[in-house]
Protein backbone atom coordinates (compact mmCIF):
# COMPACT_ATOMS: atom_id res chain seq x y z
CA UNK A 1 0.00 0.00 0.00
CA UNK A 2 2.85 2.20 0.88
CA UNK A 3 4.36 1.69 -2.72
CA UNK A 4 1.44 2.37 -4.52
CA UNK A 5 0.08 5.26 -1.98
CA UNK A 6 4.06 6.74 -3.02
CA UNK A 7 3.66 5.76 -6.75
CA UNK A 8 0.31 7.88 -6.80
CA UNK A 9 2.06 11.00 -5.16
CA UNK A 10 5.08 10.80 -7.91
CA UNK A 11 2.56 10.62 -10.39
CA UNK A 12 0.75 13.59 -9.67
CA UNK A 13 4.07 15.63 -8.84
CA UNK A 14 5.08 14.68 -12.50
CA UNK A 15 1.53 15.82 -13.83
CA UNK A 16 1.93 19.22 -11.90
CA UNK A 17 5.37 19.70 -12.88
CA UNK A 18 4.66 19.16 -16.09
CA UNK A 19 1.68 21.45 -16.00
CA UNK A 20 4.29 24.37 -14.56
CA UNK A 21 7.04 24.04 -17.13
CA UNK A 22 4.40 24.30 -19.94
CA UNK A 23 3.48 27.67 -17.23
CA UNK A 24 6.66 28.65 -18.08
CA UNK A 25 7.06 27.83 -21.82
CA UNK A 26 3.74 30.36 -22.14
CA UNK A 27 5.45 33.52 -20.22
CA UNK A 28 8.72 33.18 -21.64
CA UNK A 29 6.94 33.15 -25.23
CA UNK A 30 5.28 36.28 -23.92
CA UNK A 31 8.60 37.67 -23.10
CA UNK A 32 9.76 36.98 -26.19
CA UNK A 33 7.57 37.83 -28.31
CA UNK A 34 5.24 40.58 -26.60
CA UNK A 35 1.21 40.41 -27.02
CA UNK A 36 0.83 36.74 -28.72
CA UNK A 37 -2.65 35.28 -29.61
CA UNK A 38 -3.61 31.75 -29.14
CA UNK A 39 -2.17 31.12 -32.08
CA UNK A 40 0.81 32.58 -31.73
CA UNK A 41 1.27 30.72 -28.73
CA UNK A 42 0.82 27.44 -30.68
CA UNK A 43 3.54 28.42 -32.93
CA UNK A 44 6.08 29.56 -30.25
CA UNK A 45 5.31 26.97 -27.72
CA UNK A 46 4.46 23.94 -29.66
CA UNK A 47 1.62 22.99 -27.50
CA UNK A 48 -1.48 22.21 -28.37
CA UNK A 49 -4.20 24.42 -28.43
CA UNK A 50 -6.62 23.08 -26.27
CA UNK A 51 -3.83 22.59 -23.50
CA UNK A 52 -2.74 26.39 -24.24
CA UNK A 53 -6.25 27.48 -23.00
CA UNK A 54 -6.31 25.30 -20.05
CA UNK A 55 -2.94 27.42 -19.25
CA UNK A 56 -4.41 30.95 -20.21
CA UNK A 57 -7.22 30.07 -18.23
CA UNK A 58 -5.16 29.96 -14.89
CA UNK A 59 -2.51 32.17 -15.69
CA UNK A 60 -5.23 34.62 -16.23
CA UNK A 61 -7.72 33.52 -13.07
CA UNK A 62 -4.15 34.34 -11.17
CA UNK A 63 -3.84 37.29 -13.18
CA UNK A 64 -0.21 36.43 -14.14
CA UNK A 65 -1.08 37.35 -17.76
CA UNK A 66 -3.82 39.49 -19.13
CA UNK A 67 -6.26 39.62 -22.16
CA UNK A 68 -6.55 42.97 -24.06
CA UNK A 69 -10.12 44.21 -24.79
CA UNK A 70 -8.77 45.91 -27.42
CA UNK A 71 -6.91 43.31 -29.60
CA UNK A 72 -7.98 40.33 -27.33
CA UNK A 73 -3.50 39.25 -27.31
CA UNK A 74 -2.70 38.20 -24.09
CA UNK A 75 0.30 39.79 -22.46
CA UNK A 76 2.16 39.30 -19.58
CA UNK A 77 1.58 41.16 -16.35
CA UNK A 78 4.88 41.22 -15.30
CA UNK A 79 7.35 43.59 -16.52
CA UNK A 80 11.19 43.43 -17.04
CA UNK A 81 12.59 46.81 -17.27
CA UNK A 82 15.93 47.21 -19.88
CA UNK A 83 18.93 46.31 -18.44
CA UNK A 84 17.32 44.91 -15.61
CA UNK A 85 16.45 40.65 -14.71
CA UNK A 86 14.01 41.68 -11.73
CA UNK A 87 10.08 42.08 -12.50
CA UNK A 88 8.94 45.17 -11.66
CA UNK A 89 5.74 45.25 -9.70
CA UNK A 90 3.43 47.73 -11.07
CA UNK A 91 0.15 46.33 -9.73
CA UNK A 92 -0.58 46.05 -13.43
CA UNK A 93 -3.03 43.25 -13.19
CA UNK A 94 -4.96 44.41 -10.23
CA UNK A 95 -5.60 47.88 -11.95
CA UNK A 96 -6.33 46.73 -14.81
CA UNK A 97 -8.88 44.22 -13.77
CA UNK A 98 -10.33 46.79 -11.22
CA UNK A 99 -10.28 49.54 -13.52
CA UNK A 100 -11.69 47.93 -17.14
CA UNK A 101 -15.05 47.10 -15.58
CA UNK A 102 -16.12 50.58 -14.87
CA UNK A 103 -14.36 52.33 -17.91
CA UNK A 104 -16.46 49.84 -20.03
CA UNK A 105 -19.48 51.05 -17.93
CA UNK A 106 -18.52 54.63 -18.98
CA UNK A 107 -18.14 54.28 -22.33
CA UNK A 108 -21.61 52.23 -22.87
CA UNK A 109 -23.03 55.70 -20.76
CA UNK A 110 -21.26 58.36 -22.87
CA UNK A 111 -20.65 56.39 -25.82
CA UNK A 112 -16.98 58.23 -26.28
CA UNK A 113 -13.87 55.96 -25.70
CA UNK A 114 -12.10 55.68 -22.36
CA UNK A 115 -8.05 54.34 -22.52
CA UNK A 116 -6.25 53.56 -19.26
CA UNK A 117 -2.48 54.42 -18.91
CA UNK A 118 0.48 53.73 -16.46
CA UNK A 119 3.22 55.70 -15.85
CA UNK A 120 6.31 53.87 -16.78
CA UNK A 121 9.46 56.19 -15.40
CA UNK A 122 9.29 59.26 -16.91
CA UNK A 123 6.70 58.02 -19.52
CA UNK A 124 3.12 56.76 -20.13
CA UNK A 125 2.25 53.49 -21.51
CA UNK A 126 -1.50 52.85 -23.09
CA UNK A 127 -2.67 49.18 -21.40
CA UNK A 128 -5.99 49.00 -22.49
CA UNK A 129 -8.69 50.72 -23.69
CA UNK A 130 -12.58 50.51 -24.26
CA UNK A 131 -11.90 51.75 -28.38
CA UNK A 132 -13.67 48.67 -29.44
CA UNK A 133 -16.79 49.53 -27.53
CA UNK A 134 -17.35 52.85 -28.92
CA UNK A 135 -20.20 53.71 -31.90
CA UNK A 136 -17.26 56.05 -32.84
CA UNK A 137 -15.17 53.77 -33.30
CA UNK A 138 -11.90 55.52 -32.28
CA UNK A 139 -9.20 53.15 -33.44
CA UNK A 140 -5.69 55.18 -33.72
CA UNK A 141 -3.52 53.89 -31.30
CA UNK A 142 -2.29 51.20 -30.06
CA UNK A 143 -2.09 49.03 -26.79
CA UNK A 144 1.44 48.76 -25.01
CA UNK A 145 2.25 52.13 -26.90
CA UNK A 146 4.24 54.58 -24.79
CA UNK A 147 3.65 57.75 -25.02
CA UNK A 148 5.16 61.82 -23.46
CA UNK A 149 4.66 62.18 -20.20
CA UNK A 150 4.65 65.88 -20.68
CA UNK A 151 2.30 66.44 -23.29
CA UNK A 152 -0.04 63.80 -23.53
CA UNK A 153 -3.60 63.83 -21.34
CA UNK A 154 -2.80 61.45 -19.32
CA UNK A 155 0.50 62.29 -18.14
CA UNK A 156 -0.49 66.31 -17.41
CA UNK A 157 -3.51 64.37 -15.23
CA UNK A 158 -0.66 62.09 -12.92
CA UNK A 159 2.15 65.03 -12.72
CA UNK A 160 -0.50 67.71 -11.49
CA UNK A 161 -1.47 65.38 -8.86
CA UNK A 162 2.42 64.79 -7.84
CA UNK A 163 4.85 66.83 -5.86
CA UNK A 164 6.51 69.20 -7.43
CA UNK A 165 10.15 68.28 -6.82
CA UNK A 166 9.13 64.72 -8.55
CA UNK A 167 7.82 66.77 -11.48
CA UNK A 168 11.36 68.42 -11.86
CA UNK A 169 13.09 65.13 -11.30
CA UNK A 170 11.21 63.79 -14.46
CA UNK A 171 12.16 67.15 -16.49
CA UNK A 172 15.61 66.08 -15.61
CA UNK A 173 15.92 62.83 -16.18
CA UNK A 174 14.40 63.72 -19.67
CA UNK A 175 16.12 66.47 -19.85
CA UNK A 176 17.53 67.37 -23.62
CA UNK A 177 15.66 64.85 -25.32
CA UNK A 178 13.75 65.92 -28.48
CA UNK A 179 11.07 63.00 -27.92
CA UNK A 180 10.27 62.15 -24.89
CA UNK A 181 11.48 65.81 -22.76
CA UNK A 182 10.14 69.14 -22.70
CA UNK A 183 12.22 70.34 -25.56
CA UNK A 184 10.11 68.39 -27.80
CA UNK A 185 7.50 71.20 -27.07
CA UNK A 186 10.26 73.80 -26.61
CA UNK A 187 9.01 74.45 -22.93
CA UNK A 188 11.22 74.58 -19.82
CA UNK A 189 10.64 73.58 -16.61
CA UNK A 190 8.92 76.54 -14.71
CA UNK A 191 7.06 76.82 -18.47
CA UNK A 192 5.78 73.35 -17.69
CA UNK A 193 4.99 74.16 -14.00
CA UNK A 194 2.52 76.79 -15.45
CA UNK A 195 0.47 74.61 -17.03
CA UNK A 196 0.26 72.09 -13.90
CA UNK A 197 -0.73 74.78 -12.59
CA UNK A 198 -3.69 75.17 -14.75
CA UNK A 199 -4.16 71.54 -14.53
CA UNK A 200 -4.94 71.49 -10.94
CA UNK A 201 -6.87 74.46 -11.48
CA UNK A 202 -9.30 72.92 -13.75
CA UNK A 203 -9.43 69.26 -12.39
CA UNK A 204 -8.38 67.17 -15.50
CA UNK A 205 -5.28 67.17 -17.93
CA UNK A 206 -5.54 67.57 -21.34
CA UNK A 207 -2.89 67.37 -24.29
CA UNK A 208 -0.51 70.25 -25.38
CA UNK A 209 -1.40 72.09 -28.18
CA UNK A 210 1.68 70.68 -30.06
CA UNK A 211 1.14 67.28 -28.80
CA UNK A 212 -0.17 65.43 -31.80
CA UNK A 213 0.16 61.84 -30.62
CA UNK A 214 2.94 59.50 -31.18
CA UNK A 215 1.70 58.32 -34.80
CA UNK A 216 3.70 59.32 -37.77
CA UNK A 217 0.47 61.44 -38.74
CA UNK A 218 -1.59 63.54 -36.95
CA UNK A 219 -3.72 61.45 -34.91
CA UNK A 220 -6.70 63.96 -35.20
CA UNK A 221 -7.86 63.54 -31.26
CA UNK A 222 -8.38 65.29 -27.98
CA UNK A 223 -8.67 64.27 -24.76
CA UNK A 224 -9.16 65.07 -21.32
CA UNK A 225 -7.91 62.50 -18.25
CA UNK A 226 -7.99 62.18 -14.39
CA UNK A 227 -5.51 60.25 -12.36
CA UNK A 228 -5.93 56.98 -10.65
CA UNK A 229 -4.62 56.02 -7.75
CA UNK A 230 -2.71 52.73 -6.76
CA UNK A 231 -1.32 53.07 -2.41
CA UNK A 232 -2.69 56.79 -2.65
CA UNK A 233 -0.04 57.61 -5.37
CA UNK A 234 -0.83 58.49 -9.10
CA UNK A 235 0.13 54.92 -11.36
CA UNK A 236 -1.86 56.21 -13.67
CA UNK A 237 -4.83 58.03 -15.38
CA UNK A 238 -8.52 57.05 -17.41
CA UNK A 239 -8.96 59.37 -20.67
CA UNK A 240 -12.20 59.73 -22.35
CA UNK A 241 -11.33 60.64 -26.32
CA UNK A 242 -12.55 62.61 -29.07
CA UNK A 243 -12.05 63.94 -32.55
CA UNK A 244 -10.19 67.40 -31.85
CA UNK A 245 -12.86 68.61 -34.25
CA UNK A 246 -15.84 68.04 -32.52
CA UNK A 247 -15.13 70.44 -29.43
CA UNK A 248 -12.31 71.98 -27.55
CA UNK A 249 -11.68 70.54 -24.20
CA UNK A 250 -13.59 72.85 -21.95
CA UNK A 251 -16.79 72.48 -23.94
CA UNK A 252 -15.93 68.63 -23.75
CA UNK A 253 -15.42 68.65 -19.99
CA UNK A 254 -18.24 70.55 -19.43
CA UNK A 255 -20.22 68.15 -20.49
CA UNK A 256 -18.51 64.58 -19.45
CA UNK A 257 -15.95 65.61 -16.51
CA UNK A 258 -18.31 64.32 -13.92
CA UNK A 259 -18.71 61.27 -15.33
CA UNK A 260 -14.62 60.56 -15.92
CA UNK A 261 -14.07 61.66 -12.13
CA UNK A 262 -16.94 59.76 -10.76
CA UNK A 263 -15.34 56.68 -12.86
CA UNK A 264 -11.65 57.25 -11.75
CA UNK A 265 -12.79 57.18 -8.19
CA UNK A 266 -14.90 54.32 -8.35
CA UNK A 267 -11.33 52.82 -9.70
CA UNK A 268 -9.40 53.93 -6.97
CA UNK A 269 -11.73 52.86 -4.29
CA UNK A 270 -11.82 49.25 -6.10
CA UNK A 271 -8.06 49.25 -6.13
CA UNK A 272 -7.58 50.24 -2.39
CA UNK A 273 -10.86 47.57 -1.43
CA UNK A 274 -13.28 50.04 -0.56
CA UNK A 275 -16.99 49.47 -1.17
CA UNK A 276 -18.29 51.36 -3.45
CA UNK A 277 -21.41 54.02 -2.57
CA UNK A 278 -24.64 53.04 -2.14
Amino acid sequence: MTDEAETGTDAAARLQNRSLDRGIDVLEALARHGACSLADLNRHTGLPKSTLRRLLGTLLERHVIRQSLTDRLFRSNVIFPPGSDAPQALELAMLIDRAMPHLMALTRKVDWPSDIHIVEGSKMRIVDSTRPLSPYRLNHGFVNRVINIFGSATGSACLAAMPDDVVAEHARQTSGDPVWGLKRFDMNLEDYMLRLSQVRAQGYGSRLSNYLGETVLDDGLAAIAVPIHVNNWPSGAVTLIWPRSFKAPEAFAATFLGDLKATAKAISNAIAGRPEAG
